[in-house]
């Protein structure tokens, strides 16, 4: 084969892709490794409050790699608030509800989110804010 034939420039050109093909196909050899996935556990279904009246605290039970997570409660009617406070060594903690004086009587679903290590999980539960 001469150099600077068109069978050797064919030959150059397609060991060159093959070159290519197999460094792009290098992945680093890490594989994938699967991400452990948050939960969420409340061990009530349904949170009762009286508008003025006490908060109710209900335990929040998250699972998570993380020591951290972000929580927020939706769903609520005007009046009705949520804080969530984490323990000391992981996420877990408390929910505690209160609801003023404005707050309307009636029945409402909530949904608790919870964001932590990348991953987002929700659960529901029923809110009912009952007269004093």
């Amino acid at each position: 084969m001469q150099v600077g034939s068109s069978s050797s420039w064919t030959l150059l050109r397609t060991l060159s892709c093959a070159c290519i093909v197999s460094l792009v196909g290098c992945g680093g050899g890490g594989g994938s490794s699967a991400m452990n996935p948050i939960t969420v556990f409340l061990p009530v279904s349904t949170v009762t409050v009286m508008p003025g009246s006490a908060s109710v605290t209900v335990p929040i039970q998250i699972g998570s790699p993380s020591e951290t997570a972000v929580v927020s409660v939706g769903g609520l009617p005007a009046g009705v608030g949520a804080k969530y406070s984490a323990s000391d060594t992981n996420p877990s903690g408390s929910l505690t509800f209160n609801a003023n004086t404005s707050a309307m009587t009636g029945t409402y679903m909530a949904t608790v989110t919870v964001m932590s290590s990348g991953q987002t999980v929700s659960t529901r539960l029923t809110l009912i804010v009952k007269p004093g």
